[in-house]
């Protein structure tokens, strides 16, 4: 068999350059250096118990961890407070005791008030009163003697339909006619009563 002989030029540069290749990937792929962190001074000095040497004030604004806003249900000074402020309450517990003389001198007021329109309805009811009565009376008189009345002529028209000399229908609006007349009879006698008891 026969060797090819190659030229040496072209294989030595094919050579080197398949060389810088890998040595090229090898520094490519490996991982960014990092920057160094500053060095920053720090003294440091043994935990040892003492008196506070310094006192630093400032200004703050603080919050509560909870907080509500307390409304009483009328308006009015305050006479008294129970509690003080910041301290710690629980629901339902007294705050605070409103001035009541205001209150109570409506409520004197009003009772007054109520008085007089009392005072005012009886003098006005008691006027008219026997005659409310006279008429109350005569109507309740009037409904029972129309009741009466509408009661007879039912228990005459149900005899004659027994009979059957009488159709249905009339029956039928002889007892909606006793039914009306028991109802007026008996809310006659009802403002009677009311009329009476005043």
């Amino acid at each position: 068999m026969s060797q090819r002989s190659f030229p040496r030029q072209p294989f030595s540069i094919l050579l080197m350059c398949g060389a810088l290749f890998l040595l090229s990937a090898s520094f490519g792929c490996g991982a960014p250096e990092k920057e160094k962190a500053p060095v920053v001074p720090v003294q440091v000095t043994p935990v040892r118990k003492a008196p506070i040497e310094e006192v630093v004030s400032a200004e703050a604004v603080v919050f509560p961890v909870q907080q509500a806003v307390v409304m009483p249900k009328i308006s009015s000074t305050i006479k008294e407070f129970l509690v003080r402020r910041g301290s710690r309450v629980k629901k339902g517990q007294l705050l605070a005791i409103l001035e009541n003389a205001d209150l109570s001198a409506a409520a004197e007021q009003s009772k007054g008030e109520f008085e007089q329109a009392e005072a005012g309805y009886s003098t006005a009811t008691g006027a008219n009163l026997p005659q409310q009565i006279q008429k109350a009376e005569l109507d309740a008189t009037a409904a029972k003697a129309s009741f009466d009345a509408q009661q007879k002529v039912y228990e005459s028209r149900k005899e004659l339909f027994q009979q059957g000399a009488l159709p249905r229908r009339d029956l039928d609006s002889a007892e909606v006619a006793l039914a009306q007349a028991r109802t007026q009879s008996e809310v006659a006698q009802r403002q009677l009563a009311d009329l009476r008891r005043i």
